[in-house]
């Protein structure tokens, strides 16, 4: 029987996080618009999707440099169980040290989303499957950072199969300038996080009196019945009193409820969702709606959570 216990949620499954069409996963990489950073003669991204892993002019690949990327870019979002690459005959060194990267964010041609694998080596027309264990997104790059000014990136085909994901309705706010949504599904708090990070930024945090104000008013507006709070990305360290924010930022604006002893309270905080809005630690394994930020976040570093079962897979550098 599945169940949230305390801090983290006992036998974690990601599928909880959103409902998705199943498939027998296809290759859905042949839906998707493949770019590459630069192109070298008649080696365009495209040839690298067109279902066929060997041939002479099936491949794609860059010009020489420092720093190569190939992108996918998929129709829709999908939880992706696994990436094939297939290498070329020749110069098949070039898919050394290559990261495969899968996620959400469009920002640098998608090259700022976590790392599902890095590809040592693959032999000479080799063909090597990478799992993903259900990476959420609709980019997948492969990116070669190098200081060799002769490298080049060549791959003849790349294979992705996953399934199709379809988030759970949500009503979409500007706070302070950035987008954010409250989700009509209700989490555990660590459930909410991963929600979060899988399909947009992370927990929202709320840096300042003006930003709680704008919060509430978002609150205010939501066209479906919330519950007494909603998660946001607000949490404690277990053993000490210390409050922080899992997105990373530095601001210590505090809206609560009522001081209390540390070790009397939960580590996990919410907010009011009626006034006066006030913040307040809740047992971590209530189920209740949550707030996303959906806007990546380039200056910050978010914090590292781990589940029983998961641990959150950082931004690549």
């Amino acid at each position: 029987m599945l169940s949230c216990r305390g801090v983290y949620c006992v036998f974690f499954q990601l599928w909880l996080l959103t409902d998705f069409t199943a498939t027998s996963s296809p290759n859905v990489a042949l839906t998707g618009t493949a770019s590459q950073s630069s192109t070298f003669l008649f080696d365009g991204a495209e040839r690298a999707i067109d279902g066929t892993r060997h041939g002479l002019f099936t491949c794609s690949g860059t010009e020489l440099g420092f720093s190569h990327w190939w992108s996918l870019r998929l129709p829709d979002m999908y939880r992706i169980s696994s990436v094939t690459i297939t290498n070329k005959d020749d110069l098949f060194y070039r898919m050394t040290d290559v990261q495969i990267l899968i996620g959400n964010f469009e920002e640098d041609n998608g090259n700022v989303n976590p790392t599902c694998a890095v590809i040592s080596s693959i032999p000479s027309e080799g063909t090597q499957t990478f799992n993903c264990g259900g990476m959420i997104g609709r980019f997948v790059n492969l990116k070669l950072d190098t200081l060799n000014p002769f490298a080049a990136l060549m791959v003849c085909e790349v294979e992705v199969y996953g399934e199709l994901v379809v988030p759970a309705p949500s009503f979409s706010a500007v706070v302070m300038g950035r987008n954010v949504v409250v989700v009509e599904k209700k989490l555990c708090w660590s459930d909410a996080l991963f929600y979060c990070r899988d399909l947009h930024w992370d927990l929202l945090s709320v840096r300042s009196e003006e930003e709680q104000r704008e919060v509430e008013e978002a609150l205010k507006n939501v066209p479906f019945p919330l519950t007494q709070y909603v998660w946001f990305g607000r949490r404690r360290y277990l053993m000490a009193g210390t409050w922080f924010w899992m997105s990373g930022t530095s601001e210590t604006y505090d809206y609560w409820e009522r001081k209390s002893v540390w070790s009397e309270t939960s580590p996990c905080g919410a907010i009011a969702t009626s006034a006066p809005f006030k913040w307040n630690d809740i047992p971590c394994g209530e189920h209740l709606h949550f707030i996303c930020l959906k806007d990546f976040q380039s200056d910050k570093k978010r914090v590292e959570f781990y589940s029983t079962t998961r641990r959150f897979t950082q931004l690549s550098p």
